[in-house]
């Protein structure tokens, strides 16, 4: 049968055992001993004075001073937790606050171990006491700059939306009025002299075919600009199907042929789609204008909490080092900012003579922070 040793018992033991009291008060922490019947000290280390401003004697003295000096905050939990350990005879660990006698709130780091005898009985309790005070300030300043580094970026992100929301409303505008009236108009003269080519003797009949074909190519010009301004597929049709239209144009200029592959779990949002497909835009007219690629290929896929897009060629691709480097590739600069801007992440990946690889990820919400909410 176990038995449970005294305060006065605890103490005679220690006598006993103690050779080690000189290194023990030697080191940057408070180090107690707890008798198991009850909690309170039989030993505590002279640091205490020096931690909370109390000598060992006082501390010893008074059997209630541990719960006593405990935050209140912190008391109830604390002592409940220390007696669920002491019961199950297993090491205690925990952090919280105790008050100094000047009033300074010390946050502690509290350890203890049960101490036995040769037959398995619990003597008492030895412990450590850290003051992590500094430690937890430090902390808690850290987690305020972070918690400000977050409101930050979640304001440039809503920046970011709001200058998007504003650029796409001026392109739909500015293609509105293209369409509306510079196409209509100038469809209306191609159809003119079309018809008074018919009325023109034949020997002078090729001067005004060759300025109604000026007038339908500069219609093309500005159909394709509209389309450039306003893919309206990515409103009515989905990402997938703006991309797709993008890619037949685009391909059909510059010489290459594309595939796209659709592997989105739902629609993004309009605000998103439009981030993704300005990003993807500028990519894909990249490769129009420099890869000399036959074949490129995309992919767009729900990741996560958000959507990502890979868009991969097989043209005569380039060095990285300049675009590590910050020098040219002012394309790249730009995706790469606006994908971070809007919360995501941005790659390229590329070798001479192996074609491109860009794959970016924007998240599906912009998080919106209190105070711009209410603005």
């Amino acid at each position: 049968m176990s038995r449970r040793y005294s305060p006065e018992e605890a103490r005679a033991f220690l006598e006993r055992v103690d050779p080690f009291r000189e290194i023990v008060e030697g080191v940057e922490a408070v180090t107690y001993l707890d008798a198991d019947d009850e909690i309170n000290s039989i030993y505590i280390s002279p640091q205490i004075e020096t931690m909370l401003g109390y000598p060992p004697e006082v501390w010893i003295a008074n059997p209630e001073m541990w719960q006593e000096r405990t935050h209140p905050d912190d008391r109830g939990w604390v002592y409940e937790d220390s007696l669920m350990h002491t019961s199950r005879q297993g090491a205690y660990h925990a952090e919280y606050r105790m008050i100094a006698a000047d009033g300074r709130v010390v946050w502690v780091r509290d350890h203890a171990d049960p101490v036995k005898d040769a037959d398995g009985n619990t003597v008492f309790w030895r412990g450590v006491m850290m003051d992590v005070t500094e430690l937890k300030e430090t902390y808690e300043r850290l987690r305020n700059s972070l918690d400000m580094l977050r409101h930050s970026m979640a304001e440039r992100r809503l920046l970011l939306r709001r200058i998007e929301n504003s650029a796409e409303r001026e392109r739909r505008t500015i293609a509105g009025n293209i369409h509306d009236d510079s196409i209509q108009v100038m469809a209306s003269v191609s159809l003119r002299l079309q018809a008074l080519h018919e009325l023109l003797p034949e020997n002078r009949r090729a001067a005004s075919e060759e300025i109604r074909e000026m007038v339908d190519e500069s219609i093309e010009r500005l159909r394709a600009l509209v389309f450039e301004l306003r893919p309206v597929a990515l409103e009515s049709k989905g990402l997938v199907a703006a991309l797709r239209q993008y890619l037949e144009r685009t391909g059909t200029d510059a010489g290459f042929d594309h595939r796209i592959e659709d592997k989105l779990e739902s629609e993004p949002s309009i605000d998103l789609r439009v981030q993704l497909y300005r990003i993807a835009q500028e990519a894909i007219a990249n490769v129009g204008k420099h890869a000399q690629a036959r074949l490129v290929q995309v992919r767009v896929e729900t990741r996560g909490s958000g959507v990502g897009v890979t868009i991969e060629d097989d043209g005569k691709g380039f060095s990285l080092r300049p675009v590590e480097a910050g020098e040219g590739h002012f394309g790249f600069a730009a995706m790469r900012e606006r994908a971070e801007m809007a919360g995501g992440i941005f790659d390229v990946r590329s070798e001479v003579g192996k074609g491109v690889v860009v794959e970016f990820w924007l998240p599906s919400e912009v998080p919106v922070p209190p105070s711009s909410e209410r603005s």
